[in-house]
């Protein structure tokens, strides 16, 4: 398992070959953490009709910003994040920082906690999602959307009480292999293989551009309640999973 650090209040360095995963709640969010946002941030939350996700984007945002300011060397405020669509050039692309071609980052949120991935020298994607209850038939239907054949039998076979953790996990691996890559929304879930959830996680099946490699896949430890997964371009790394209330504390001093 991968070691857990909860002990820093400011984020340790991030060397070649390791990948830091920072955990938060919505709750660790105060007033003082809108100094961090940028417009574009402060755009993007306005357009949420919800209290809790306004918290949550909050979260995610500072959160990100913190510990990317700390490995840049930048203030977190006066970094400028590009999320320009390569293909169309709206504002829904895979996260980058600008000017700082170095550093790679992911973020993931549901409901009550946020993911922050960063990780030096190649792409990284980072995908949780809280564990809810399915009625049969709506399983059924989303599986038939986003799950490969032999995905869904293994799926619905499972015994009734496992499934939803089951197809979260499922969810999980696919969608931080899609945000590694970079193919988004574009990418069809059910033409992308990943191994059964009891199993370590695995890309299995996969049609990669140019031929290229499947991601790595790891399992995270989120709260009880949630299932995560990362996906590394370019081979493994060491991961770190840290605690970010410290930082997003010391930041509302």
């Amino acid at each position: 398992m991968p070691a857990v650090d909860r002990s820093h209040d400011a984020a340790p360095p991030l060397v070649r070959g390791c990948c830091q995963v920072w955990w938060a709640r919505p709750e660790d969010v105060r007033p003082e953490h809108d100094a961090l946002l940028d417009e574009a941030d402060l755009r993007r939350r306005a357009r949420l009709r919800r209290a809790a996700d306004r918290r949550r984007l909050t979260a995610a945002a500072a959160l990100a910003r913190l510990v990317l300011g700390a490995h840049a060397g930048c203030p977190p405020g006066r970094l400028r994040i590009d999320r320009s669509c390569s293909r169309c050039g709206a504002p829904h692309g895979k996260p980058r920082l600008a000017g700082v071609r170095d550093l790679h980052f992911s973020v993931s949120h549901s409901a009550g906690c946020v993911a922050v991935a960063v990780r030096r020298g190649a792409p990284v994607g980072v995908d949780v999602e809280e564990i809810v209850p399915w009625a049969a038939t709506e399983l059924v239907d989303v599986a038939l959307l986003t799950l490969a054949a032999e995905e869904r039998a293994h799926l619905l076979g499972a015994p009734a009480g496992a499934r939803a953790a089951g197809f979260a996990t499922y969810w999980t691996r696919k969608e931080a292999v899609v945000k590694a890559t970079g193919a988004g929304l574009t990418a069809p879930l059910e033409e992308i293989v990943v191994s059964a959830p009891a199993s370590p996680p695995r890309v299995l099946r996969w049609d990669g551009p140019g031929g290229a490699a499947p991601p790595t896949l790891h399992t995270l430890r989120p709260p009880v309640g949630y299932v995560a997964a990362l996906a590394l371009v370019d081979g493994p790394a060491d991961v770190v999973e840290a605690d970010g209330a410290p930082l997003l504390r010391a930041a509302a001093r």
